[in-house]
């Protein structure tokens, strides 16, 4: 399973990485950075986080038909996986630029796989 869980999120890690060039590619072009510059670094840096986290939970700590994991840290890794992803939308939208609009794309995309990985572990 943990084999379908990284080529799944393959979709979103390709989101963050265009995000990531678009936003390289604008801060290279306007060097003073301004706080909304800071906002969608940060968003950026969440977002990596997040996906971390999320393949770590399924690799480590998901259980199968969409439980939660036996006790132990992989309760919180969850929880704090979703909480990245929502920080990361979040402060997306103070961010400047066009490539914003790739995080609520990977946000889709990352939720997707997460439902598709459920349902594939159900089987």
């Amino acid at each position: 399973m943990s084999i379908a869980a990284i080529v799944l999120f393959l979709l979103p890690c390709s989101l963050l990485w265009a995000a990531w060039a678009r936003f390289a590619r604008i801060a290279v072009e306007a060097p003073p950075q301004s706080w909304r510059a800071y906002c969608g670094k940060s968003a950026l840096i969440l977002a990596i986080c997040s996906t971390l986290l999320e393949l770590v939970f399924f690799y480590n700590g998901g259980s199968p038909h969409g439980l939660m994991p036996t006790p132990g840290i992989w309760r919180f890794v969850g929880r704090i996986s979703f909480w990245t992803l929502v920080g990361s939308v979040v402060l997306s939208v103070f961010g400047k630029g066009r490539w914003r609009l790739l995080i609520p794309a990977w946000a889709a995309a990352y939720l997707f796989v997460d439902y598709l990985i459920f349902m594939l572990e159900m089987d």
